[in-house]
Formats: structure tokens, sequence, C-alpha cells
């Protein structure tokens, strides 16, 4: 008989290696073939590993998507900073509340030129919001054209009458910010962002409270200095002595000499006159007159009025300076100015015969010092000097103009506040703007005399001075103070110690000026209120503004942005400085 050789699967499973070995041994069998263990075992052992290597795949496919859904939110979070800190902080505020730039109708930010359509159509959302008590972030309220000319509505960190065109930053008080980008795309993948700026009191930049006098970064008042461009800035520099000296020779000096001598030798003959009598004697009547000691003694009483001293009449010389802002005939703009030098207060100090040394006998009475546009003085009048408007500045469009610049040196010898020697007037009331007046800097400015080394740090704190400021605003504005403010924003270094060039920067004060804002109705305000009316600030224009802040930028999953941004769908966080 013959016996078919069969094979049989032995399983033998190595503990100490974890091996599955398979042999195969050699058996007399007359079944060819497997049998149904066999079958079992080796289906269960491949099903076994196909779902450890399926498990494996499902696992290292989720770890990758994962992983490349991290990878692509942190480009998009780093695209994000690096346009932040790219602008200055003014900007970005701008970027996110008018997105589109409509003159070059482009995005303001680079990497999102892309979707530039769907930023148009809101489909990609970016914008400013808020953050309220209840940790919910809201929408802030930008300007309103129904707002008029009203911004105290505007809760944005920027103030745009143009949908972005021009604007002004727009700061609050908590130096917090927050905005939000829904549906920006990288890539493949579709996020949203929050973007949060703090240089508040919460940070290290911050540190002087009412009982901490440390300075942090954003304690420092910065300095916003503006460009010195000639087509958009007008300068009136005044030179120490603002008439020449021959032309107050000419009309005030000996003109005043000439009367008063006039008027000495009136009174000198009025009193040979009192001094001279009859007196009738028995051989006749006899005339007596003066004698020579007596002339003598009355001229030494009285002494026959000298020229009077220039340096000493223009040091008591009442200054005025007026600069008027006009629309000119071909519809852009001028400015121009005048000065009047009034000396009728002036009496020589220590003069024997005061009277003659004196300019208070002009006829005019000293209202040659108040001439209105196009009037004259007096014919005989002896006291007073001035020039008619002369234009400075003269731009062909009306939207040039952005600053006025007056440089002039004090007269340290006016030192009374209610009849000040230097008097400095400026007239906004011509062009009106959008119903309002022309918007623009004044800057007004003390210059020093350093071929005198002056001033002194006393001249400083006596010096006193008048400056006046006219509108014509066509809304009531005196009956709330608090909320006006004028078109004409005053920068100067009046107020301030200049003696000391190392102690400028710190800004002492000094009471020198006697402001006024007043309109064309003859309502007006002064001290405090005006100041504030007129935005009133150093020629450096420093403000009370956060620089550094910590800036952090959130990408979060896709529709994150209306659920309120939860700490659950944030995908990755960026944590910058941003230095503006």
């Amino acid at each position: 008989m013959f016996y078919e050789e069969k094979s049989i699967l032995i399983i033998n499973y190595d503990r100490r290696e974890g091996i599955i070995q398979l042999d195969r041994k050699m058996k007399n069998n007359s079944n060819a073939g497997m049998t149904l263990l066999e079958v079992i075992i080796a289906v269960s052992i491949f099903s076994i590993s196909a779902i450890v290597l399926l498990q494996s795949f499902v696992t290292s496919s989720r770890i990758n998507k994962k992983s490349n859904t991290y990878l692509e939110a942190t480009s998009t979070a780093q695209n994000v900073m690096e346009e932040i800190k790219a602008k200055r902080f003014q900007e970005v505020a701008l970027a996110f509340n008018y997105p589109v730039d409509l003159t070059t109708n482009s995005s303001r930010f680079t990497f999102l030129d892309s979707q530039l359509s769907e930023i148009k159509d809101n489909t990609l959302e970016i914008k400013e919001v808020a953050r309220d008590d209840d940790g919910n972030y809201i929408n802030v309220r930008k300007y309103n054209k129904a707002d008029g000319d009203d911004d105290s509505k505007v809760t944005a960190s920027v103030i745009s009458h143009d949908s972005g065109k021009t604007y002004k930053f727009n700061a609050n008080d908590s130096g917090k910010y927050y905005y939000s980008m829904s549906n920006v795309k990288n890539l493949k993948e579709t996020f949203d962002v929050l973007v949060e700026f703090d240089g508040g009191d919460d940070t290290q930049y911050r540190k002087k409270t009412i009982s901490n006098n440390e300075y942090g970064k954003n304690d420092y008042l910065s300095p916003n200095i503006a460009k010195l461009d000639t087509k958009k800035n007008a300068f009136l520099i005044m030179e120490k002595d603002w008439c020449s000296r021959t032309k107050i020779e000419e009309l005030m000096i000996k003109p005043q000499w000439r009367a008063a001598h006039e008027k000495w030798q009136d009174e000198y003959d009025d009193w040979v006159i009192r001094h001279t009598f009859e007196e009738r004697q028995e051989d006749g009547t006899i005339i007596y007159h003066p004698t020579s000691e007596e002339i003598l003694n009355y001229k030494q009483e009285n002494p026959e009025p000298s020229e009077l001293d220039y340096e000493d009449v223009y040091a008591h010389t009442r200054r005025i300076l007026k600069i008027k802002l006009e629309k000119s005939g071909g519809g852009g703009i001028i400015v121009k100015a005048r000065y009047i030098l009034c000396a009728y207060d002036y009496t020589k100090a220590n003069a024997k015969a005061s009277e003659y040394a004196t300019m208070s006998f002009c006829p005019c009475e000293g209202e040659s010092a108040n001439l209105k546009d196009g009037e004259e003085k007096q014919a005989d009048c002896i006291c007073t000097v001035y020039n008619d408007y002369t234009t400075f500045y003269s731009s062909e469009n009306e939207d040039d103009l952005q600053n006025i610049y007056i440089f002039y040196y004090p007269n340290y010898n006016s030192q009374n506040i209610v009849k000040p020697l230097d008097e400095i007037y400026f007239d906004n009331t011509d062009i009106k703007v959008k119903e309002v007046n022309y918007p623009v800097n004044l800057y007004v400015t003390k210059q020093r005399d350093e071929k005198n080394n002056e001033p002194t740090s006393a001249q400083e704190m006596q010096y006193k001075m008048s400056l006046t400021i006219q509108e014509s605003p066509t809304k009531p504005w005196s009956a709330n103070m608090g909320l006006y403010k004028a078109s004409t924003t005053l920068l100067t270094n009046l107020d301030y110690d200049i003696s000391n060039i190392k102690e400028i920067p710190k800004r002492i004060s000094a009471n020198q000026m006697k402001l006024t804002y007043t309109d064309m109705s003859n309502h007006k305000t002064s001290g405090y209120s005006a100041k504030n009316i007129l935005s009133y600030n150093g020629l450096d224009n420093r403000q009370a503004e956060d620089r550094i802040y910590n800036a952090v930028v959130k990408v979060y999953k896709q529709g994150a942005a209306q659920n309120n941004f939860p700490e659950k769908d944030m995908i990755v966080s960026l944590d910058g400085a941003k230095e503006n």
C-alpha cells in the first residue's frame, strides 16, 4: 500500500523573542491539503495584523493632519505678527477698521491680497472688537456720517470721516485693544484670528500710580514733531526788533521830542509871563522880569527835554502781532501778518521832568494801538508805528496748509499780566471747511537770545504776555465748553521755562500766558477752559500715548469668532512685543 506524505503546520511561539514561528512537519497522511484549524488560525493572524496596521495608518493620518493644521495656523499667526511689527500701531488700528485702502484699491494686510474680493464682500471679516465686563467680544462703533462733527460717539481706535483715506487715532484709557479676523485662508486651511494689544496698567510698561512715582516706558509723554514741508507749513520769523530803528526814531522818538519841547517851551513862556509884572513908582512904571538866577533855577528844576533813548523806548513799547488766515482769490489760501507798536504808556524812569520824557501826551491817547483793519492812526499821533498786512504764505489749494509757525523774541520787560507789552492775535474766521473754521496747528514759539544769554530763570518766571485766538463757530460752543474743540490747535512753549536748555525737556511750568479764545460776537473764555478748547500742548506735541504693547496673536478653528473665541478652539498662540 502506498501512503501519501502530508505536511502538518506547527505553530511555535517563542515567549522570549515574541515571535511566531511556522514549521511544517512531514506526516504520512492519506488526505492532501490544509485542515480547517489551520485555515482558521491563519485567517486570525492575518486579521489581527491587518487591524494593527490599519489603526497605525489612521493614527498616522490624524497626526499628520493635526500637524499640518498646526503648521498652517502657526504660519497664519506669523503672517499677522509680521504685519503688526511692520506698521505703526495707529496704522494697525486703521488696517483692522478700514482693511481696504481705497486710494490703491488693495488690502492693508499684504498677506491677504489674494482674498481682497472676500474682504470687500465681508466674507473675510476684519474688524475691531471690544471686551465687555462679562468677557464677551462686542463690536466697536465707527464714525457714522449721521454724527456730523461729533466724534464723541466713536469707540473704535480710529476716527475717519472718509472711510480711511484720512484718519486720527482714538486712544482709550485702558491701553487695551482687540481685533478680529474671520475666515482667513492659508493653503488648505481656514482660520479665525484674534489679536490682543495691551499697553496698560497690567503690563510692565506702565508703573506710575498715585502711590508710586516710578515711570514705565508708556508713562512718558511722547513727542509728535511735524515734518517741515514748506508747501504745507507757514513760517513767520520775527526779528528781535519788529520794526527798524530808523522808522521808530523818525515816527516816534523825534516827533515826541519836538512835541515835548513845544510843551516845555509853552510852559516856560507861561512861567515867564506869570513872573513878569509892573510896579508903578513916583518916577514911573517899572517892569520886572525873572532874573537870570530865577531862570537858571527854573531850568534846573524843569530841564529842557532831550531826545528819548531808542533802546529804552522800545524795551517798554507795547508790541501787537496780528496773524490772519484768509482764502485767496484763486481758491487757495494765504496767511498774512502785521504789527502795531504803541509806546503811549512809556515814561522814562527816574527822569527829573517825567512829564516831558513820556509818550502819554500823544493826541491819540493810546487809541492807535487798537487800529482795526484798514484804519490809519491820527495824523498827529506820535506814540505808534505799524505796518500793513504782509502775506508770508500762499498756496493754490485750500487744503494744503497744515501748520503755522510763529517765532519771536519775548520782551522780558513785559511783567504785568493785566497790561502786558507782548500781544499776539490769530484770526481764523474767514474760511469754512465742512461748516467749521480751517483746521490748522498754530505753533507759537519763544526764542532764546543766545548772544545776550537770555532768558534767565527769573526773566522766564516774571514774563507775561497775551495770546488771543478768534474763530467763527457756526454752532453754539460757549454753553458746553468742556466738549467743544476749536479748529485751531495751539502748540507752544509759552508757560514753560526755556532758560536752561538741559531742563527744557522736563517742561518746567511758568505762568506766562493770558490765553483767550473768542468768537466774532465777543463770546470768550480764558485760562484752562481756553487751553482745553484749543487742545493746548507743547511744541513737541507730547501726548500720553502707549508706545509699547504686549501683542498676542491667537489662531482659532474656523467659526470660533461667532462663538466668542472659546479657548477649546484655539490652535496656536504667538506672543510678542509691539513697539510703536
